[in-house]
């Protein structure tokens, strides 16, 4: 049976209700979104419910808290004392207990658990500062906040690191982060030459798909030179042409070709054609050339500069 609730009932719920998703969708936005993704928390369903629930003469007062709602600001935990706890009650804000991340810890060489060990809001500093007269007036949304957060690994407990996260009404975004992501490569790829495959990956989630696409091919570029010994004006023929007489037929005709996506890279760099597909799509099948040559045990050859050159 439908119990019914008054307005400040329903306004107290949606309060805690708020609190808790915002830490949920901040969870998924420092554990797996990229600088400058969103996360954006959804009210319409969670209202809906509650006005089912409310008693009618309240809906009126309801409403008319609910236009005010996004004015409301969240309010962080741990590091409230038990009078902030208590004045953020008395004021309505909306209590964002920080979530514990899973990250990949540069140190330990892995993910590990991160726990939150400082944080500090920013736009409410400033405000502050205004209402002090230590600063001169700036014009400030209403909804709008800036996080500092600081974590660090459980595991090293080495220097922590810590994100910039931005809230617009019911949106958060990550606006940065000290250090830079790290990003997990995969063990079968060329150790000499990751450094270009992990920043294609960083370059993509950050939204610049045209450097993404240039060290993605550079990647692959920079691993055909190095097997095959090609360097100074080596076309890219020349040097995937060399690179699959090193392979016995039978396997590369099994394999991604690097030629291929060499190719169609190439093609989109000099077009300056920003297609994030293409990206995806190469990465993938650059990632399964080098997994086959882990299954059928290709090794790299150890060849020294102008090694090609030698060759009769």
């Amino acid at each position: 049976m439908l119990q019914y609730i008054l307005a400040g009932d329903a306004q107290k719920a949606l309060l805690t209700w708020l609190g808790t998703k915002a830490a949920e969708e901040l969870k998924v936005l420092l554990e797996t979104k990229h600088l400058y993704q969103k996360v954006e928390l959804n009210l319409d369903k969670i209202i809906e419910a509650l006005y089912q629930q409310i008693i009618s003469n309240h809906h009126r007062t309801f409403a008319e808290w609910l236009t005010e709602l996004p004015k409301k600001e969240f309010v962080l935990e741990p590091h409230l004392n038990a009078a902030a706890k208590i004045a953020a009650q008395i004021n309505s804000s909306i209590l964002l207990m920080l979530p514990h991340l899973s990250l990949f810890c540069k140190i330990c060489g892995r993910r590990e658990a991160f726990a939150p060990v400082w944080h500090t809001e920013l736009i409410g500093e400033i405000r502050a500062a205004m209402t002090a007269g230590m600063l001169k007036k700036i014009a400030l949304p209403d909804g709008f906040q800036m996080f500092s957060l600081v974590y660090q690994c459980q595991r090293c407990l080495g220097i922590p690191e810590s994100f910039l996260v931005r809230r617009d009404g019911w949106i958060l975004s990550l606006q940065g982060r000290s250090p830079m992501e790290q990003i997990e490569v995969p063990n079968y790829l060329p150790k000499s030459e990751s450094r270009f495959y992990r920043d294609a990956v960083i370059a993509f989630n950050s939204g610049k798909t045209l450097a993404a696409l240039f060290y993605l091919r550079t990647f692959v570029e920079q691993f055909g030179r190095r097997v095959t010994g090609k360097t100074g004006k080596a076309t890219g023929d020349e040097i995937f042409d060399a690179y699959y007489e090193m392979l016995e037929p039978k396997q590369a005709d099994q394999m991604p070709s690097l030629r291929e996506w060499y190719d169609k890279l190439s093609e989109a760099v000099h077009s300056a054609n920003e297609d994030a597909a293409l990206f995806e799509s190469a990465k993938s099948e650059i990632e399964k050339h080098f997994d086959f040559r882990r299954i059928f045990g290709i090794p790299e050859p150890k060849l020294t500069v102008g090694a090609a050159s030698k060759k009769p």
